[in-house]
């Protein structure tokens, strides 16, 4: 269950998004006054050289009802060919949280890699959104994926998040 906060848009690291612009995925519109939506650090469990660090931030957050009552809630990444992150379905206080990868190579009848979640934690501002409001978050999870070739592989994310609810 989400639990929520209505305080949590007072946290300092919003003050601090502020003073940096947005990363943009491929193919979004590029406002130039939009500010930082997300200081989530998300890994894959890979091992990483000290340099790589500065990479865990790269994200941002979108929230959008899709032809549903559940809210999508992305942090992740998009290059034009595909992206990595992950998704926070949220309804009713309840939510679950996925990873994904995309890339532009398709192989037909190929399965799909299964989830179980660790464990998952996450704050809101309000319990109800609509379209248009703003949307302050914080996130902490560790799931555990199996691939198509019964690999494991460790994902994890954790900080504060904002966007505007829409829909796609």
């Amino acid at each position: 269950m989400a639990t929520f906060d209505t305080n949590i848009s007072k946290a300092p690291i919003y003050a601090q998004l502020d003073k940096q612009k947005e990363l943009f995925s491929a193919f979004e519109n590029q406002d130039s006054t939009m500010r930082r939506t997300s200081d989530v650090e998300y890994s894959t469990g890979k091992t990483m050289s000290v340099g790589e660090f500065n990479n865990l931030k790269v994200n941002n957050c979108r929230a959008y009802y899709h032809q549903s009552d559940t809210l999508s809630i992305d942090i992740g990444i998009g290059t034009g060919f595909g992206g990595q992150g992950f998704r926070i379905e949220y309804k009713d206080k309840k939510f679950y949280t996925e990873p994904y990868f995309s890339t532009d190579v398709i192989v037909p009848g190929e399965p799909a890699s299964t989830y179980k979640i660790v464990y998952q934690k996450l704050i809101l501002d309000k319990q109800f959104y609509e379209l248009g409001d703003s949307l302050y978050g914080h996130i902490d999870f560790r799931s555990i994926e199996t691939d198509k070739d019964k690999n494991t592989i460790e994902h994890w994310g954790k900080g504060y998040f904002r966007t505007r609810v829409t829909k796609r």
